[in-house]
């Protein structure tokens, strides 16, 4: 069997297994390995957080430890990346959103996930939405639930009445990203404010807008207290308001904010952060004066709130770490995250590939600290020479280069390539494809580009994307090209081992407008103390020791029930297959041994 006959045989039988049975492989450092979307605190000071991980973590904040997960139905890609939670009042509802799958079927891809917060059972899903729903909130008696959406409209749901939808407000013309719901004078208020640039109050009772207000900027954030409205506009201004929506006081920042939250007392604001310097904001009440500026997180921090009127969270950073810190000193109480790093370098030469986890500039191109022998898959630390090799941004006379553009004007929005001095074509990226262009370079005639979300594309000369490499749920950092193996480090805290030898001159999609979707033939995780597990796309693993409770099966129930995780540790009878990962690197066939992989025995054995 040739090594291209080999692989597409792999993919068609992992995409079938994994279908048949429902299930997707996970990684589980024991901490987020995306970004952190959002974080609620309950009564007992437990810390929820949500994320693009596509789980939602319940943690001690006495001990820091994870408690349990509440997981439901994912996908591949950007499946079940979750966007927000909110907690009921009398905990026990925890309704949940994020993007549920592809928009050919609206009701189940925009549905809202109502799970019981004490169980972990998911209850119901709310299906009336037609595109994403961005932010929900609950009355502060827990009467009714608001949602707002990307299809421009607020629903109202009425918690009494088993979640029954009570009203749709449509005064929005763009996405609605921040949604409260706010009782004055005995009157319930609804609170909206969205991408049309404008916030609107909409009496409950009457069915009818009161006031609006309408800004030169996108707005998407908001926090209440019984008197003030804070609404994050998307430069760097935060706005305060009263409940006629009448400015009483502009906040001027040094970063876009990036998510805002009220203390339990109300007596203070704080402020996450979307770009550098990344410094997460305290601010008094009275008078919103500066009172502490966090400055330890490195990255996109979003999740921030407080656990009590002393002690605040936020959520998020490279390594999507949570910190609890005192709001007046800064001093951190205590530092949760998981085992893994962020890969934001590789290297490859033959069966060893080597990585770095320290951030640079540089980016993909930093330095290399380890690496691993995937024979002896003995790990060695990298001096100051290396002979690995990453991949050429020049080919021929062709060349490539990044600049800033696409959706949202990021510096790498855009890819440009070259025949010498002359441009050929241009890559642009937003949202759906990517956001920007953090690493890439030339395989043979194609262009391989790394991005957002997980986003690890191939291209041809022409800048037609023909091919997509599916595993990555981070930030894809580096990639590193040896003959026809390529490897890629991400956010996600993986290394992602990939053949591109089906990638014949010519041969991708002849006479077709079909992207080709191609998965790892393995995936490596290392954590900080050197435990290591690497697996193919089915579950047949080698691992050290201690390395085998990192990653483990999610299995899907359906749309409408919650999910469960097995690790592979649990699977180690049947899974740990040192042989089989050999087999795989050698690029001989194991469609033999992968045909005997059954979910159903794995759980019995379990």
């Amino acid at each position: 069997m040739t090594p291209k006959t080999l692989l597409l045989t792999l993919i068609l039988l992992t995409t079938t297994l994994l279908h048949s049975s429902n299930t997707i492989i996970k990684l589980d450092t024991k901490g987020h390995t995306a970004m952190i979307n959002d974080v609620i605190v309950t009564k007992l000071k437990d810390i929820i957080t949500s994320s693009n991980d596509k789980t939602i973590r319940v943690w001690d904040s006495h001990t820091g430890k994870e408690k349990r997960k509440i997981l439901g139905q994912i996908g591949e890609g950007r499946e079940g990346m979750i966007f927000t939670m909110a907690l009921s009042p009398n905990e026990e509802f925890l309704v949940v959103v994020g993007f549920w799958g592809i928009l050919n079927n609206p009701s189940e891809a925009c549905g809202i996930r109502i799970y019981n917060y004490q169980s972990g059972k998911l209850i119901k899903v709310l299906k009336s939405h037609t595109n994403i729903v961005f932010d929900l909130s609950f009355s502060k008696d827990g009467k009714y639930l608001i949602s707002g959406s990307g299809d421009n409209t607020a629903k109202i749901w009425s918690v009494e009445k088993n979640f029954a939808l009570k009203d749709t407000i449509t005064s929005h013309s763009d996405s609605i990203y921040a949604v409260k719901i706010i009782k004055k004078d005995g009157k319930y208020l609804a609170l909206s404010a969205g991408y049309d640039n404008k916030v609107f109050l909409y009496d409950m009772d009457r069915k009818e807008t009161v006031k609006e207000r309408k800004f030169s900027d996108k707005l998407r954030y908001l926090a209440t207290t019984s008197k003030e409205i804070a609404l994050c506009r998307k430069g760097k201004e935060i706005i305060i308001m009263d409940y006629t929506l009448n400015i009483k006081k502009t906040i001027h920042l040094e970063t876009k904010p990036s998510g805002v939250s009220y203390s339990p007392n109300g007596k203070y604001l704080i402020v996450g952060t979307a770009n550098s310097p990344y410094n997460v904001n305290i601010y008094n009440q009275k008078g919103y004066s500066l009172v502490s500026s966090f400055k330890k997180h490195t990255n996109n921090t979003m999740a921030v709130g407080f656990l009590d009127n002393q002690t605040a969270i936020s959520a998020g950073g490279d390594n999507f770490e949570i910190y609890l810190w005192d709001i007046k000193s800064g001093t951190i109480d205590k530092k949760i995250e998981g085992v893994g790093e962020i890969v934001w370098s590789v290297g490859v030469v033959g069966d060893k590939i080597a990585w770095g986890n320290e951030g640079t500039a540089r980016k993909g191109k930093s330095k290399l600290q380890k690496s691993i022998n995937l024979k002896t898959f003995q790990i060695s630390e990298q001096g100051r020479k290396s002979l690995f090799h990453r991949i050429s941004t020049t080919n021929d006379n062709y060349s490539l280069t990044h600049t800033k553009g696409g959706n949202y004007r990021r510096n790498n929005g855009v890819l440009v390539i070259k025949k010498g001095s002359q441009k050929v074509a241009k890559i642009i990226r937003g949202f759906t494809n990517g956001l920007g262009h953090n690493c890439y370079g030339w395989y043979r005639d194609y262009i391989i580009s790394g991005g957002g979300n997980g986003f690890l594309k191939i291209y041809n000369k022409q800048g037609k994307e023909v091919g997509n490499l599916v595993g990555h749920t981070g930030e894809v950092y580096s990639i590193a090209l040896d003959g026809d193996r390529l490897v890629s480090g991400s956010a996600d805290k993986t290394i992602k081992i990939w053949d591109l030898s089906f990638l014949e001159a010519g041969t991708l999609v002849p006479k077709s407008t079909t992207t080709k979707v191609v998965a790892p033939t393995l995936t490596l995780f290392v954590s900080k103390d050197n435990e290591w597990v690497v697996w193919s796309p089915s579950g047949y693993y080698n691992a050290s020791v201690g390395g085998a409770k990192y990653v483990g099966f999610h299995i899907n129930h359906g749309a409408e029930h919650e999910a469960e995780f097995l690790t592979l540790e649990e699977a180690k009878k049947m899974l740990y297959r040192p042989d089989i990962i050999t087999k795989v690197l050698n690029g001989e066939d194991i469609s033999k041994e992968e045909k005997k992989i059954n979910i159903k025995e794995l759980i019995k054995a379990k």
